[in-house]
């Protein structure tokens, strides 16, 4: 009988225990309200270094983990056509100097002289022929035959002025294309030797000597040395919600279990239409012990705090805006910040006020 009445008490104890909802206490601590971001670590001022040309990789003067300078040449392209290109650009350079053309200048010049002699001698000798012709000592037709021979070496020695003034404007027109179309071939042939941008290191060599490259393909990433940023991603939903120098909480996959602090260092004014999120990037207020790009990471951006508010958590919340006394009536509150554990409570409920948590049925 003994037995059977405690058999019989626990039972009912068990059931009455298993009757009764759960219960909890408003509490009052501090609360964040945040958005979530991912992303992943970069350098400060990481580039892909981007082929310019078509060619063939020649020589590869850099390895993964090495510092480079800026302007370090660090891949050579090998392009025939541009190399000959070079080189008749460079003929015709030589061919269309002045210098190289002096004696076509000293020919016409020569003949230019000659013929002002000429034109000189042929007007002396007019006015020697007018005055024969006033007295009478030759004929009237011979000094107007005389005059057309003065008018023609006029003519001459004119048009070879003419001529002179041509020859050096257009040697001079050719020694300019000449030069720009040499050094337009030597900066094209300039872009097979690519050349870093900044002052870094070699995080990644993406071809190999011998590949055929074309323009736009990646050869490499280079970046700063150890100055990394947070490259986040968040929604156009939350953008707006964003500020400079925000707290921001990060988790990396490469530190399990550990969490840093980091602050809002820019934010995209573009957003991605593909994705629908806009590009945000940040520091960390202290990095972690080892870092490497492209690691991935989650943060929450912290954009409104309450270091003493009143919380419940949120599964005793009721239609967003309800909740059931202990004595089971339902009262309606205001809410506030939301996290994933926790609803503020604006009003509604004091302190210590014992809520249940909603039946479900």
């Amino acid at each position: 009988m003994i037995r059977i009445t405690l058999l019989f008490l626990s039972v009912w104890i068990f059931c009455f225990c298993k009757n009764q909802p759960q219960s909890t206490k408003v509490i009052q601590r501090k609360i964040n309200e945040t958005v979530y971001a991912s992303g992943n670590i970069e350098t400060n001022n990481q580039y892909q270094v981007i082929a310019q040309i078509t060619g063939y990789i020649a020589k590869i003067n850099i390895h993964e983990g090495e510092k480079v300078s800026k302007n370090q040449t660090i891949i050579e392209i090998k392009n025939e056509s541009s190399e000959i290109a070079l080189k008749n650009a460079n003929l015709n350079r030589e061919f269309t100097n002045l210098d190289q053309n002096k004696n076509k200048i000293k020919e016409l010049k020569l003949t230019l002289n000659s013929a002002k002699t000429k034109w000189i001698n042929d007007s002396i000798q007019l006015k020697r022929k007018k005055y024969l012709a006033e007295n009478n000592i030759i004929a009237e037709n011979e000094l107007e035959n005389f005059e057309i021979v003065c008018l023609a070496s006029k003519a001459n020695y004119t048009s070879l002025t003419l001529q002179l003034e041509d020859l050096l404007k257009q040697l001079k027109l050719n020694e300019e294309i000449g030069k720009n179309n040499y050094l337009q071939s030597k900066k094209s042939n300039n872009d097979y030797k690519i050349k870093s941008e900044i002052n870094g290191v070699v995080y990644s060599i993406l071809k190999k000597a011998g590949e055929l490259v074309t323009p736009q393909t990646p050869l490499a990433i280079i970046g700063a040395e150890k100055n990394y940023i947070l490259k986040l991603q968040v929604d156009e939903y939350d953008i707006t919600k964003i500020k400079l120098a925000q707290k921001i909480k990060v988790k990396l996959d490469s530190y399990r279990g550990k969490c840093f602090d980091a602050f809002v260092t820019k934010i995209s004014p573009i957003m991605n239409e593909k994705s629908k999120t806009f590009t945000i990037e940040a520091q960390f207020q202290t990095n972690p012990a080892v870092l490497y790009p492209n690691l991935t990471l989650e943060a929450n951006i912290i954009i409104k705090t309450n270091p003493s508010a009143l919380l419940i958590p949120r599964e005793y919340l009721q239609n967003d805006s309800f909740v059931i006394l202990k004595n089971g009536v339902k009262k309606k509150i205001k809410t506030g910040i939301m996290d994933l554990k926790f609803v503020e409570v604006i009003n509604g409920l004091n302190k210590n006020d014992e809520i249940i948590i909603p039946n479900e049925n």
